[in-house]
C-alpha cells in the first residue's frame, strides 16, 4: 500500500524536475544587440564632436554594418545644416592623387600598343616614371621609331593634352658596349638621338608644347645594374618616360 501511495503522491518533492534548455535565455540576445546599438549611437555623437573625417567615414560603415541598408524616402528626414561636408586634401595628396591617374592612364596605354610586357611603371610623390625596354620601339643601334611606340606616343600626347599642369622628360641610356654604326660616334650620341625622335614626334605630330619636353641622352653613364652579363646589359639599355609637375614657388 505504502509503495502504491508513493506513485500517486502529487507533493514538490516527488514531481520530476523539467527539463532545462542549454544556453542563455533568448531575451538575453535581443539585450545584447541594443547594448551595441546604443555604443554604436554614442561613438557616432562622439565622433560628430571631433569631425575628423576618416574616423567619420570608419564609423558610418559600422553603422550601416549595425543597422543594415535604409532606403531613403522623400520626407523621411529633414536637413540640419546648409553646409555640405567637405574633405580638405593637402597639396601633396592632391599631387600623389593626380600621379595615381596618370600611372594608370600609361599602364593602359601600353597595353593598348601591346608593349606593356616590356615596361615597367613606378609612381612616387615627384610623379610617374614609365621604363621602356631598349630591344622595344627602336631597331639595334638606331634611333627610328617602330609602329608600336608611335602607337604609344599618340596616347603619350593624348595624357599631356588632358593633363596640362605636366610635363614630359625622355631620358636614353645604353649599355657600355662601344657602338660600331657609321652614324653614331657613342653610345652618348645614339641614347640622345633617341629621347631627340621621341620629342620630335611629339611636337611635330601632335602639337605638344616644346617647353614642356626635355630630351636627355645619358648613355652608359646611369646604368640600373652592371655590365657584367647579357641579361644585365639588356636592362641598362632602356628608354624613360617621366611625367612631372613643375614646382612653383
Amino acid at each position: 500500500m505504502a509503495e502504491d501511495q508513493s506513485k500517486n503522491c502529487q507533493c514538490e518533492e516527488c514531481e520530476d524536475c523539467p527539463q532545462c534548455e542549454e544556453g542563455a535565455p533568448g531575451w538575453m540576445a535581443t539585450f545584447s544587440d541594443l547594448c551595441t546599438l546604443l555604443l554604436t549611437f554614442f561613438i557616432l555623437l562622439l565622433s560628430f564632436s571631433t569631425m575628423d573625417i576618416m574616423k567619420f567615414k570608419q564609423m558610418m560603415g559600422s553603422v550601416e554594418k549595425a543597422f543594415g541598408y535604409q532606403t531613403e524616402r522623400p520626407g523621411s528626414y529633414s536637413a540640419q545644416s546648409d553646409t555640405p561636408v567637405t574633405i580638405q586634401l593637402s597639396d601633396q595628396e592632391n599631387k600623389m592623387l593626380d600621379n595615381v591617374e596618370i600611372g594608370d592612364k600609361i599602364k593602359q596605354s601600353a597595353e593598348e600598343a601591346n608593349i606593356s610586357e616590356d615596361t615597367e611603371v613606378e609612381i612616387n610623390k615627384d610623379g610617374v616614371m614609365m621604363r621602356l625596354k631598349g630591344n622595344v620601339g627602336f631597331g639595334a643601334g638606331s634611333a627610328s621609331i617602330d609602329d608600336k611606340l608611335k602607337s604609344f606616343l599618340q596616347k603619350v600626347a593624348e595624357i599631356l593634352k588632358e593633363h596640362p599642369d605636366y610635363n614630359l622628360k625622355v631620358l636614353g641610356h645604353t649599355d657600355n658596349i662601344p657602338i660600331k654604326s657609321a652614324k653614331y660616334d657613342s653610345n652618348w650620341e645614339l641614347s640622345s638621338s633617341r629621347a631627340v625622335q621621341v620629342i620630335k614626334i611629339l611636337v611635330d605630330q601632335y602639337q605638344i608644347d616644346p617647353k614642356r619636353l626635355t630630351a636627355i641622352g645619358y648613355g652608359e653613364t646611369r646604368p640600373l645594374t652592371s655590365n657584367d652579363s647579357p641579361d644585365n646589359r639588356a636592362k641598362n639599355r632602356r628608354v624613360e618616360f617621366i611625367f612631372y609637375k613643375e614646382v612653383t614657388n
